[in-house]
């Protein structure tokens, strides 16, 4: 179950207040699938979902109320299936992770419960726009996620794979996401980087031949194909109508840490520090 995402379309540039030490924050596994980690918002703590898909960062309005919010104006967005999404909007929210503090110039105002119905509440979805000019690694086997220094970053990134991403900006430049390239016989596929997607790989119906793929199957079906040249992915798609090439998402992540560079506009991709072990 994807909670939300946006398709982005415009370019805003926006700075995020980091810390430069590096920082590594512990995540939980919201509904046995999804990252999530403990956050404050203007001082007021809270449990957010971290996906790396959802485009903007979105609070809910009782963490909005206690931390001074007062909505107004309007976001829209647009979910991968074409579902448009309007909310309203918090200005120059400050989020602290760990003890790194964060300033997004615009957050959404959005009530996530509706769409976790008899799931455990969350107070919001943090994507990567708070990290905007920095670098983050997402290890969802090792359950963390690492705010890193440029000492970190160039560490890392020596034992990783770098794949061809095109960035993307949504809700009116306000939100920030990667697609990754994936070849076809036909030319480059982009399909978002989704850790919020809890499901199996989501392929368009439109590239879905491409894939070896029946059109149009919600029943998952076997499939194999690449990040760039030389990441290998394998497991079960389902296919359908999108206004996007397709969503990788927990079958990905759950054997892949994956660094953002948002300042370069760079992804490199490594074996999970804990790639053996099962996700509960």
């Amino acid at each position: 179950m994807k909670v939300i995402a946006v398709l982005c379309t415009a370019v805003l540039s926006c700075v995020s207040a980091l810390a430069t030490a590096q920082t590594v924050v512990p995540l939980e596994m919201w509904n046995r699938s999804i990252p999530a980690l403990h956050a404050s918002v203007n001082g007021h703590t809270g449990f957010f979902l971290f996906d790396t898909g959802g485009g903007i960062s979105v609070i809910d309005k009782q963490i909005a109320q206690a931390s001074g919010c007062t909505p107004w104006g309007q976001v829209t967005g647009f979910r991968m299936t074409g579902e448009r999404l309007d909310f309203q909007r918090c200005d120059n929210v400050t989020f602290d992770i760990g003890g790194v503090h964060a300033n997004v110039p615009i957050a959404g105002l959005f009530d996530i419960d509706k769409l976790t119905k008899g799931s455990p509440h969350v107070d919001g979805s943090l994507a990567l726009d708070i990290f905007a000019g920095k670098a983050v690694t997402l290890d969802v086997g090792a359950r963390t996620l690492t705010i890193e220094t440029p000492a970190s970053l160039a560490r890392r990134i020596r034992v990783a794979t770098e794949i061809p991403v095109s960035i993307v900006r949504c809700s009116g430049g306000a939100g920030l996401g990667f697609d990754v390239g994936v070849p076809t016989p036909r030319g480059m596929a982009w399909m978002e980087l989704d850790s919020g997607m809890d499901g199996p790989f989501v392929i368009a119906d439109h590239v879905a031949p491409l894939f070896g793929l029946q059109p149009d199957l919600k029943t998952p079906q076997p499939v194999n194909f690449t990040l760039g040249k030389n990441v290998p992915l394998k497991g079960t798609a389902i296919t359908t109508k999108l206004i996007m090439d397709g969503n990788i998402g927990k079958e990905f992540f759950s054997k892949w840490a994956v660094t953002f560079d948002l300042k370069r506009n760079r992804v490199w991709v490594a074996p999970t520090s804990a790639r053996d072990e099962a996700i509960r």
